[in-house]
C-alpha cells in the first residue's frame, strides 16, 4: 500500500471548515494524478484528476466526512479518499495507454518485469539483453509470483543475500555437483557486485511502475542498501612492452591483430570496433567516430600520429560504406567471436589470460602515465564524468602528479628572503620560558661546563 499524503488543509474535517464555499483544491499524489476536494454549501466532495500523456479526466468519488462519519463506500475521510482515488487512476491509465493495468494488488513481480523489458526494447536501450538475462535468472524465478504491493525489505534483502551466497552460473558440466560450493574473498566481492547490479535493475523495473501507474505501493520497501566496496575490482592492464609482446603473438592471425591495435590506440570496447565503418575514420581531422557507445552517445576519439597512421593503412582505399574490421572469412566480428583468439595469442606471449576488455583498460593507463589528464581519458573511453576513471586509474594519476610537482623548478623566495644559514622558527613564549629554567645539575658538572665557580676561588 502506497503511503498516505499528508495536508494541513485537506487532512481533518476542522481544517477544511475554513475552505470557502465553491473552491476547489487539488493535492498531487504523483506525476499526472492527483487528489480534489470541491467546498459545497453543506458538505464537500472528492474528486480524483488524471492528466499525462495528453489524456486528462475528472472522477467523482464521493462525499467528504465533513458532516457525516466515513463509511468507506459513499462517505470518505482524507486517507479512504487516496486510496480510492489510486485504484481509480489503474482505470485511468488503462484508458489513457490502451494497456491492460492490474487493479490493486495484483500486479505481481513477473508482470513488471516484463513491462520494464518492453519499455526498454522501445527506447533501443543499450543494456536490454543483459538486464533481461538478469530479471530471467534471478528475479522472475524467486519473486515472480509476488505481488508488487506486497514486496518488503526483508524478503528483497533475503533474496540478494541468496544470489551473493550462490555460486556463479556458467553453462559449464562439473563432474562433481555434490561438493559444497566454497567462496574465496575475490568470489564472495563479485557475487555481491553481481547482487547490487541485479538489484538496481529490479529496483529500476519497479520505479517505472510506480511512475507510469501500474501499481501503488511504498517505494520505501525497495530501499536495500548495496553491499559495500564490492564494486571495485583491480583494473588489469599491459605494459607498453608487454602490449608489443601481445601483439607479435597475434601475428599468426592478421584478423585478430588489426582487431587488437586498434583496441590498444583507442581504448574502445570490443563491441564499437566491430561497428565501425570505413566511413567512420578522418584521417584530416585525426578521429574516430563512434556512432553508439555503450550508453547510447555518440563521441569522437582522438588518435595519436601512430594510430593514424594504422587507420589510414586499414581504410585506404575501401568503400566508405564497408566494414572496416573484418574476419578473415569476410564476416564482421560478432559477440563472442574473439574469445579463442584472445586465449590462443596470450598462450603465444605467456601472459595470463585476460580479456578483450583490458586492452581499453591499458590504452588508458597508457594515456594517464604519460600526462594526459583524467577529464581528457573519460571522454575518449565515453564516460560522461571522471568517477570511472578515477575508481580505476586514479592510483596512475596520482604517480604522475607527484613526478610532476618533483620536477617544477622553484619560484626563488628562498633568494628573495636573504637566507644564508639555517632558519631561524620563532618558539612559543612558553617554550621560550623552558629553555631559560636551570636544570639542578651537580657542581662538579657545571664546574667543567664553566658556568658554575665553586666558592673560594
Amino acid at each position: 500500500m502506497a503511503r498516505t499524503v499528508s495536508s494541513k488543509d485537506l487532512g481533518t474535517r476542522t481544517a477544511r471548515r475554513a475552505i470557502p464555499i465553491g473552491s476547489k483544491i487539488m493535492l498531487p499524489l504523483s506525476h499526472g494524478r492527483a487528489l480534489g476536494y470541491r467546498k459545497g454549501s453543506k458538505w464537500g466532495v472528492w474528486l480524483a484528476r488524471f492528466d499525462a500523456d495528453g489524456f486528462r479526466k475528472e472522477e467523482k468519488l464521493g462525499l467528504a466526512d465533513d458532516i457525516l462519519d466515513a463509511e468507506g463506500a459513499r462517505v470518505l475521510d482524507f486517507a479512504q479518499a487516496q486510496e480510492k482515488a489510486r485504484t481509480w487512476f489503474l482505470t485511468a491509465t488503462t484508458l489513457a495507454t490502451g494497456e491492460h493495468v492490474s487493479r490493486r494488488g495484483g500486479y505481481t513481480v513477473n508482470q513488471c518485469c516484463l513491462d520494464y523489458l518492453k519499455h526498454l526494447e522501445r527506447r533501443g536501450a543499450p543494456d536490454y539483453r543483459h538486464t533481461k538475462y538478469d530479471l530471467d535468472a534471478y528475479a522472475t524465478p524467486k519473486l515472480g509470483a509476488l505481488q508488487v504491493a506486497k514486496l518488503t525489505r526483508p524478503k528483497l534483502e533475503e533474496w540478494r543475500a541468496d544470489i551473493a551466497a550462490s555460486p556463479r552460473r556458467t553453462n559449464r558440466k562439473h563432474k562433481q555437483d555434490n561438493q559444497p560450493h566454497i567462496q574465496s574473498e575475490e568470489d564472495l566481492r563479485k557475487r555481491r557486485a553481481t547482487a547490487n547490479r541485479i538489484m538496481r535493475r529490479l529496483r529500476a523495473a519497479l520505479n517505472l511502475a510506480l511512475e507510469e501507474g501500474r501499481v501503488y505501493a511504498n517505494p520505501m520497501a525497495w530501499k536495500v542498501l548495496p553491499f559495500e566496496n564490492v564494486e571495485v575490482a583491480r583494473a588489469i592492464f599491459l605494459s607498453e612492452k608487454e602490449q608489443r609482446t601481445f601483439v607479435k603473438a597475434c601475428a599468426k592471425e592478421k584478423d585478430f591483430q588489426l582487431l587488437v591495435r586498434a583496441g590498444l590506440y583507442t581504448g574502445a570496447r570490443y563491441g564499437e570496433i566491430g561497428r565501425l565503418g570505413v566511413s567512420d575514420f578522418n584521417g584530416s581531422a585525426g578521429t574516430l567516430f563512434i556512432v553508439k557507445s555503450k550508453g547510447g552517445l555518440q563521441r569522437y576519439v582522438h588518435l595519436d600520429p601512430e594510430a593514424m597512421r594504422f587507420f589510414r593503412e586499414v581504410c585506404g582505399e575501401r568503400d566508405p560504406a564497408e566494414t572496416m574490421f573484418l574476419r578473415e572469412s569476410g564476416e564482421p566480428w560478432a559477440k563472442d567471436s574473439q574469445k579463442k583468439p584472445m586465449r590462443r595469442a596470450c598462450a603465444l606471449a605467456k601472459i595470463k589470460r585476460f580479456g578483450f576488455h583490458q586492452l581499453r583498460h591499458s590504452a588508458a593507463s597508457r594515456w594517464i602515465t604519460l600526462g594526459v589528464s583524467l577529464k581528457v581519458v573519460a571522454e575518449q573511453l565515453g564516460h560522461v564524468d571522471t568517477k570511472m576513471v578515477e575508481r580505476y586509474y586514479g592510483h596512475l594519476a596520482s604517480g604522475h602528479i607527484a613526478q610532476t610537482f618533483r620536477a617544477l623548478p622553484g619560484v626563488g623566495l628562498d633568494k628573495a628572503a636573504k637566507i644564508t644559514g639555517e632558519i631561524q622558527v620563532p618558539m612559543s613564549t612558553k617554550r621560550r620560558a623552558r629553555s631559560r629554567t636551570t636544570l639542578a645539575l651537580p657542581a662538579n658538572v657545571l664546574a667543567r661546563s664553566g658556568e658554575f665557580t665553586p666558592p673560594g676561588r
